[in-house]
């Protein structure tokens, strides 16, 4: 694990230390080490400007993102501030790019993925295109839970039994930061062995039932102007005024040193 997970060679930034892999590596170990039995819930989170802003004001946040089995770094600026205070984070892990990478890994002889979908269409068209490639009809499933599910004690419990009824080993939470995440956490002792990944919009992406932007943007950073032409009024606070949040973080850490 410590090939993936060498958190003590890199200063901590925003109070936490991010693996300096590079994706191949994390791909790689993944496929090739199932969570071990009692091995518990492995939680990745990748973390994007928007999720440097929540930690500075959510403590169960950040107590999520502390438990995670591995933190990578998603978004550019988080990157490029990472590098100034020293951090050998050679380059960005997306949500996306990990998720369209394993997606394509994912064995019908070993694995038993389950997906939380934002809406039926993308659960639909993931078990399809994985039935397509052998899977049976036990061994992969997903769910599209109701609105505000985590609030509401009956589909809450619920959800967290179908997945562990699933014996599922690789979980992928396509239904908004921070709630993939304090959720994840909140069950991380009723789930079972797996794997766990906030992955947000990634799973629409790769059913192509959103359009991500193109390579260039995604190289220079400015993702975050196609997704807002894409969705203005569920994007526009927290890219045009939320995304302040994040100097206050950078000013934040700072004076703390990264602790």
């Amino acid at each position: 694990m410590n090939n993936i997970l060498p958190y003590e060679t890199d200063p901590p930034i925003f109070g936490f230390r991010f693996s300096p892999a590079r994706m191949k590596s994390i791909v790689e170990f993944i496929v090739a080490n199932p969570v071990p039995l009692d091995g518990g819930v492995r939680c990745v989170v990748t973390a994007n400007l928007d999720h440097i802003c929540r930690l500075r004001v959510s403590p169960a946040f950040r107590h999520a993102y502390s438990d995670a089995w591995l933190r990578t770094i998603d978004g550019m600026p988080v990157l490029a501030y990472a590098r100034l205070r020293g951090s050998t984070v050679p380059c960005r892990i997306t949500g996306a790019d990990l998720f369209a990478q394993l997606f394509d890994l994912l064995n019908p002889a070993t694995d038993r993925p389950f997906f939380v979908t934002a809406c039926d269409e993308v659960g639909l068209a993931l078990v399809s295109e994985l039935r397509s490639r052998g899977f049976s009809e036990m061994s992969v499933a997903y769910i599209t839970p109701p609105y505000g599910f985590s609030d509401i004690a009956a589909e809450d419990e619920r959800l967290a039994y179908i997945i562990r009824m699933h014996r599922c080993t690789h979980l992928f939470f396509g239904v908004g930061s921070p709630k993939s995440e304090l959720w994840i956490h909140s069950h991380r002792n009723e789930l079972g062995d797996l794997y766990a990944f906030c992955v947000g919009a990634a799973l629409e992406f790769k059913t192509g039932m959103k359009k991500r932007a193109p390579s260039w943007m995604r190289r220079t950073g400015t993702e975050w102007l196609w997704r807002l032409g894409q969705e203005p009024r569920r994007l526009a606070r927290r890219y045009l005024l939320h995304s302040w949040y994040f100097w206050a973080a950078v000013r934040d850490d700072i004076w703390n040193r990264g602790a």
